[in-house]
């Protein structure tokens, strides 16, 4: 037996089509009933040759004229209608970690655009619990200008979300990966700000213990700013961070942690993350991890037994200066690093030339476009995207009801202005109820649909002509 494909249903008088996304879109509130009325009037004017290509120009159309994003559309044709989590309404996927999903997001009262991390229910484990929670605290507790903020945190039932500052940048590990290693003079701003950053953390008691290249966000104006103290343990509160991470676990990223981190992981020292600023340095000048490949059990083991590859062999070019910095951060004996961030952070900084910042927001904001206008077509043409968490409470659904679209419009025909009718007046709108038997009838022959469809495309051919010869 062949799989039903829904049969879009037409109301000739409004000239919309009811077709899955058309009807998802109505229901998820995300685009106004008359602009979605606009966009559906449009693509069946074009006469698609199924509700597969109707759904994907429909798509297109509310992309191409900045009305959505790519990503909402994606979610939209998964079937997803709830975009909201508290207060704040999702508008696009940033990133997903182990920690979490981060996403962007819009206070629907304030209007104001910041960044939500958002605990999967998945994952709500009590160690999970008490980690998210520890990282709101951290985080909270900071404040500097190269250190992201908090500016609100809640729960809404049992999932756990955090509120932060917006950053409209991209991540140093991103833009490596997307253009190769940048400049010595670069890479030494970018690491001498992370560091400051470290700096601030470790005067107020913590350690991050997860510094690497994607927790450095880089902004289009050539700002730096350190995210994620998801891992981030108290120097003088061990027993309360015992109680979040199991007692002998390593924790952080195995590309970045130091050695004394996976010999005594329960023994938390500054210096672990001058090691990690070390390894970030190195990635951002010669575009590959310190010790690349192999499984993560043979990076730790490598890493407590070997050197890495010296830095000036996968890049010529580097000074002597920046070599000795990268090599003394990630000395394998602690005492052997510089003394403090703030220490490495003056080093670095005697390297950087005036122009270093204004170089770095060039080179972020051509890698966000050229980022951007790839994602952009990788997502529409593969149909993968970072997929809202089903812990947000952002539920999927089949369809949406098929009046939906109607009603919308209706809505928002009312509250039209007297100058907008008069150009071009709507119709009443008839609105359909639940047990109607133009909703029962959802398995018409699709005959009966293409009579619909070019009837609708006559009554827009005939308003049209009315309108340009006066009749």
């Amino acid at each position: 037996m062949l799989p039903h494909t829904p049969t879009p249903t037409t109301n000739p008088a409004l000239g919309a089509t009811i077709t899955p996304l058309t009807a998802t879109i109505a229901a998820s509130g995300l685009v106004e009933g008359l602009a979605l009325h606009r966009a559906v009037s449009h693509v069946v004017s074009q006469l698609p040759t199924s509700v597969e290509d109707h759904d994907r120009r429909l798509g297109e159309r509310l992309i191409e004229t900045g009305v959505l994003n790519s990503w909402q559309v994606d979610q939209l044709r998964r079937g997803r209608t709830k975009f909201t989590l508290g207060p704040y309404q999702i508008v696009d996927s940033l990133a997903r970690g182990g920690m979490g999903h981060v996403f962007k997001a819009r206070h629907e009262l304030l209007g104001r655009i910041e960044a939500v991390k958002v605990l999967p229910r998945t994952r709500s484990t009590p160690e999970a619990v008490a980690s998210f929670l520890h990282e709101i605290r951290s985080q909270a507790s900071l404040d500097h200008p190269n250190l992201v903020r908090v500016s609100y945190a809640d729960r809404e039932g049992d999932v756990y979300y955090l509120v932060t500052e917006f950053i409209p940048g991209i991540d140093l590990r991103r833009l490596i990966r997307k253009r190769g290693p940048v400049d010595e003079k670069i890479a030494a701003w970018i690491v001498s700000q992370a560091a400051t950053a470290i700096d601030h953390a470790h005067r107020r008691g913590l350690v991050h213990r997860d510094v690497k290249p994607g927790n450095v966000l880089l902004t289009p104006t050539g700002g730096v700013k350190v995210t994620d103290l998801g891992l981030a343990w108290s120097l003088d509160g061990l027993a309360a961070a015992g109680e979040v991470y199991a007692e002998g676990k390593i924790a952080g990223t195995s590309d970045y942690l130091a050695p004394e981190s996976i010999r005594y992981p329960d023994i938390v020292r500054p210096e672990s993350d001058l090691y990690g600023l070390g390894c970030t340095l190195y990635y951002a000048v010669t575009g590959k991890v310190p010790f690349p490949g192999g499984t993560h059990a043979d990076k730790l083991r490598r890493r407590l037994r070997e050197e890495p590859k010296e830095p000036q062999s996968l890049n010529p070019s580097l000074s002597p200066a920046i070599v000795s910095i990268i090599l003394r951060a990630m000395a394998r004996q602690p005492e052997q690093r510089p003394e403090s961030a703030a220490a490495m952070a003056s080093e670095l900084l005697e390297l950087v030339d005036s122009g270093a910042r204004e170089r770095l927001a060039v080179v972020v904001t051509e890698t966000i476009a050229r980022r951007q206008a790839d994602e952009s077509a990788a997502r529409w043409s593969s149909g993968e995207a970072e997929d809202l968490p089903e812990t947000v409470g952002l539920p999927l659904h089949e369809i949406a009801p098929p009046f939906a679209v109607e009603a919308a419009v209706a809505r928002e025909a009312s509250a039209t202005s007297d100058r907008e009718m008069s150009e071009g007046e709507l119709p009443e709108v008839e609105l359909l109820e639940e047990d109607s038997p133009r909703l029962k009838d959802r398995t018409a022959p699709q005959v009966i649909t293409w009579v619909a469809l070019g009837f609708t495309a006559g009554l827009l051919l005939l308003t049209a002509l009315r309108r340009w010869f006066g009749w």
